[in-house]
């Protein structure tokens, strides 16, 4: 094909992608057509700038007389905007603020506010403003609102939030979002004084997937280091809970998870899932010199590997040998005889 051929064609394209969105403009203001159909228009729209084409937008975002799945689109096509104009950053701060409003319109104001919040320039005057609307949005009835609300006021290591999220971790009560969520939020900005409220949730858990949470989260904590330890010996614990005393245990005091990681790979009866888990760390994080001078280590490794009905501890076991081989087999070219 020709360079006038091609140019042609792309021509074509462009003329008939225009003439489409011609068409889905027309659909989409035409109020006599079914939302959902005007929903689509807008879909395949992607995207409105033009100044007469946000204007309506925002004329449909304001009507309440409107499906309300429609208007959230509507918001969603003009998030470009947006993050471009203090006016509508206002218009959407007050969609997120509006308890009277329908909870779909209001996350879609909430998600354009969370993308258009990276423009810093333009949104820096307004971050205040949109702080406090979503503290206003973390006591709402709607839980989805509630949790992104506290989600990203938790990674903006806002101290009102951090409170909260304490408070309900006290007093379930007073609790915002289940305990596994709270403490996943409180770990964006960990302070000592969560730490005796993160091992009293290991002794007393409110759910299984907290216990998981709260142990991961005191891989930082030195005060906690035996109390990883302990976990990780249980073999009554729940495997999960174990695997993440692991990863603790070995950020916090790397000496002390080996010397456990060994014992877990030697003991015959052990998970599967914890002799894996223990295999993968020694690999990638022990003392790799002292690890190759262990010769029955090294026996059972290629015993696991060889005979292991797990193929996790089959393929760990693996890596681990063939990393072994290749520091042996560098050790050997680098001592091997050299020329005259």
């Amino acid at each position: 094909m020709d360079d006038s051929e091609s140019r042609r064609q792309y021509a074509e394209q462009i003329e008939r992608a225009a003439e489409q969105r011609i068409r889905d403009r027309g659909v989409f203001s035409d109020r006599s057509k079914p939302a959902e159909e005007r929903r689509m228009a807008l879909q395949s729209l992607s995207a409105l700038t033009d100044e007469d084409e946000v204007a309506e937008a925002i004329d449909n975002i304001r009507d309440r007389e409107e499906d309300a799945e429609l208007r959230a689109a509507a918001l969603r096509t003009i998030s470009a905007e947006v993050g471009q104009r203090h006016d509508l950053i206002d218009f959407a701060i007050d969609l997120l603020r509006d308890r009277t409003e329908s909870a779909v319109v209001r996350l879609a104001a909430l998600r354009v506010l969370q993308m258009s919040s990276f423009r810093v320039v333009v949104f820096d005057p307004k971050r205040p403003e949109y702080l406090d609307a979503l503290r206003t949005v973390i006591d709402d009835r709607n839980a989805s609102l509630r949790e992104q609300a506290l989600e990203i006021l938790a990674q903006e290591r806002d101290e009102y939030a951090q409170r909260r999220l304490l408070e309900g971790l006290e007093d379930p009560s007073q609790a915002l979002v289940p305990p596994e969520r709270a403490i996943q939020m409180l770990g964006y900005d960990i302070h000592a004084e969560h730490y005796p409220i993160l091992r009293e949730m290991v002794s007393n858990p409110p759910s299984p997937e907290a216990k998981r949470e709260a142990v991961r989260l005191l891989g930082t904590d030195p005060a906690s280091k035996n109390l990883l330890a302990d976990i990780l010996k249980d073999k009554r614990e729940r495997r999960e809970v174990r695997n993440a005393s692991a990863s603790a245990l070995q950020s916090l005091a790397p000496a002390e998870f080996e010397e456990q990681a060994k014992q877990i790979v030697l003991d015959d009866d052990e998970y599967p899932e914890i002799r894996a888990t223990a295999i993968n760390a020694l690999t990638l994080f022990a003392d790799q010199e002292a690890l190759d001078q262990d010769a029955d280590l090294s026996r059972r490794v290629e015993r696991l590997r060889e005979v292991s009905p797990s193929e996790e501890v089959a393929r760990t076991a693996n890596r681990f040998l063939s990393r072994q081989r290749r520091r042996r087999e560098r050790r050997n070219r680098s001592d091997g005889p050299r020329g005259e």
